[in-house]
């Protein structure tokens, strides 16, 4: 009897598994047609896709084109037909994103291109016309610095390392020859560009400002500083004086006072230029 009940029961389950399953599909508002060469999807003039795949508000707007080949792309088509802006998979061997920008008649006047693999030559590349750069002041590169690496802070005012090759350190005396930039970052002004090589001689851990605004560390040592005055090393190790002996601060200049220090010792925003 209990076996009777189990193959009943089996029966039974192997009965609904053989069961298809239905989907029930409203043809007024979706319908799917083939033909020997597209599979055609519909909903009224909202979606439709043949051979690849298009999403289309209505039969006079833009639409989004999924291609579906051996390199998927995404293009997106504005109202008047643009292509504005593409996501490939592969574009000369690289991944590459292109944005388009076209005046009233259609036709491309500027565009951005983010290129993964630039030319094949394994590095990446943005070209374009203009960059805005909203989130900092200065131009920084990526150096080690020597020596005092545990009282590195930014503002300190660094110069070459004249027994290391490509490494900088604090500045040590007045008219330093060597001065080379600011450790980046003082007073809540950031760095706007960085730039350094990965593996090479080329590259550190302190962000250090070569070109632009940044605050310095200064004293007046040398006297008051007012907005103007060329700067350049003091006695005081890292800090940043007025330059008051000119023929002595040939080479030792590290740029021009933004503004004030009447004495003691503080921030002073300089624009850094090296002369």
């Amino acid at each position: 009897m209990k076996v009777i009940t189990l193959l009943l029961l089996m029966t039974v389950a192997l009965q609904v598994q053989a069961q298809p399953l239905i989907y029930n599909l409203d043809t007024s508002e979706f319908s799917i047609l083939k033909s020997p060469s597209d599979t055609i999807l519909k909903a009224g003039n909202r979606i439709q896709s043949y051979k690849n795949f298009r999403v289309q508000s209505d039969a006079s707007s833009g639409y989004i084109n999924l291609v579906s080949q051996l390199n998927p792309n995404i293009l997106l088509y504005d109202a008047d037909l643009n292509r504005n802006v593409e996501l490939l998979s592969n574009f000369n061997g690289s991944g590459a994103v292109k944005v388009y920008h076209h005046n009233a008649n259609g036709i491309e006047v500027s565009k951005i291109e983010l290129i993964s693999n630039f030319a094949q030559t394994e590095d990446s590349r943005i070209i374009t016309d203009e960059i805005e750069i909203q989130g900092g002041s200065d131009l920084a590169e990526l150096f080690e610095i020597t020596g005092l690496s545990e009282k590195i802070k930014p503002g300190m005012l660094v110069s070459l390392d004249p027994t290391a090759a490509g490494k900088l350190r604090q500045t040590q005396s007045s008219y330093d020859p060597f001065i080379a930039g600011v450790v980046s970052g003082a007073n809540g002004i950031k760095p706007g560009i960085l730039m350094g090589q990965h593996g090479t001689i080329a590259h550190g851990e302190e962000l250090v400002t070569i070109s632009g605004r940044t605050y310095i560390t200064c004293n007046t040592t040398g006297g008051s500083i007012r907005i103007g005055d060329l700067l350049t090393s003091s006695n005081v190790p890292g800090e940043a004086m007025r330059a008051g002996k000119m023929r002595k601060a040939r080479g030792a200049i590290i740029g021009k006072a933004m503004s004030n220090l009447e004495e003691g010792e503080g921030y002073v925003l300089v624009l850094v230029n090296l002369q």
